[in-house]
């Protein structure tokens, strides 16, 4: 069903719009001139929303050790599941189940991953001296998770027998490490 709408309503005496030349339409300017009341109400009204929304939205949460602990339960969390990607393509290359490319692209990955896990949580400000412990605790934890992937991608990439064994075998005691601090923390 097509609606059809009535024109505006004009002052009396003056020709409908389509009858006035161009140079006589009245200008957006001049119509927020005519209304300034309108205009400044507005700009009030969307002045005091923006206000509250500003200042409702910055209210910073309060630090407690708990604020601090689910992250760094998160980190342990996704750091395991990088350390098991890097187990299994230790495995498959000690097997010859998989491509040496797709070996190193997979170790690559999960070693980019596992350096962005422990930037995000190495960036988390502690704020107790609880969360400092833990600090202390995890961050030598990433740094091995991220430096045995990278051996392992190295050595995947130089298709070093050795070199694969010795960084399955840094990894599994930092999945051990991790898996221990994950039971800690649950």
């Amino acid at each position: 069903m097509l609606e059809t709408f009535a024109p505006c309503a004009r002052a009396p005496g003056r020709p409908p719009a389509a009858a006035r030349p161009s140079s006589a339409a009245p200008s957006r300017a001049r119509l927020l001139t005519r209304a300034p009341g309108l205009t400044r109400a507005f700009v009030l009204a969307l002045g005091l929303v923006l206000a509250v929304l500003a200042l409702t939205g910055c209210v910073a949460p309060t630090p407690t050790a708990d604020s601090h602990r689910d992250p760094a339960e998160q980190t342990v969390v996704d750091l395991l599941s990088a350390v098991a990607t890097g187990i299994l393509v230790a495995d498959a290359h000690r097997r010859d189940l998989a491509l040496g490319p797709y070996l190193e692209t997979t170790a690559g990955d999960a070693e980019e991953a596992a350096r962005s896990i422990a930037d995000t949580f190495g960036v988390l400000q502690p704020p107790t001296p609880e969360a400092d412990l833990l600090r202390a605790r995890l961050t030598p934890l990433c740094d091995d998770a991220v430096n045995a992937l990278a051996d392992l991608r190295i050595a995947l990439n130089r298709d070093d027998a050795e070199g694969v064994a010795e960084a399955a075998r840094l990894l599994a005691h930092s999945s051990d490490a991790l898996t221990l601090l994950q039971g800690e923390l649950s």
